[in-house]
């Protein structure tokens, strides 16, 4: 009984104590302007939830051909994020599509990232720590060109 007791008033409590919390501060710079977008930061071991989720899950490699050669994701396309018409060939997949972006480490797909919010995407994810923290988990590589042909699809 006396367990009961207790177990009501720290109920109580979190429930009093959630209710005054604050709203976050508005960050500044490229974390503030995507703050209030739809871009979500994953870590490699939570894609693989995702792929479970949502196998129609498209993988952007953002870096150059020559790079995205070297290593890839398995079944990546390749548009590179800083390409004239990397705005025209992104809108080819359409902005209801489901995108997980990267490079090597993040530095290039969160400016992309920010291209498409802009742009109009609504689910756009990006692999925290690019192909490094993928390679790191131990995730499956592959070199050479793709079997999909990047250029017809965007």
């Amino acid at each position: 009984m006396r367990n009961l007791f207790f177990a009501v008033i720290a109920a109580a409590f979190c429930l009093f104590s959630c209710q005054n919390e604050k709203p976050a501060p508005k960050m500044t710079g490229l974390a503030g302007s995507m703050q209030d977008s739809t871009l979500v930061r994953l870590w490699p071991n939570e894609i693989d939830s995702l792929k479970k989720a949502d196998p129609n899950l498209i993988f952007v490699d953002v870096r150059t051909e020559e790079e995205f050669k070297t290593s890839h994701i398995y079944r990546a396309l390749s548009c590179y994020g800083n390409a004239p018409d990397f705005d025209q060939r992104i809108m080819k997949l359409g902005v209801g599509a489901t995108v997980v972006l990267y490079d090597h480490d993040s530095s290039l797909s969160l400016q992309v990232a920010e291209k498409m919010r802009k742009l109009g995407f609504k689910r756009v994810y990006e692999l925290c720590g690019g192909l490094f923290s993928w390679a790191r988990e131990g995730k499956t590589l592959v070199s050479g060109d793709s079997k999909i042909d990047s250029s017809i699809v965007l």
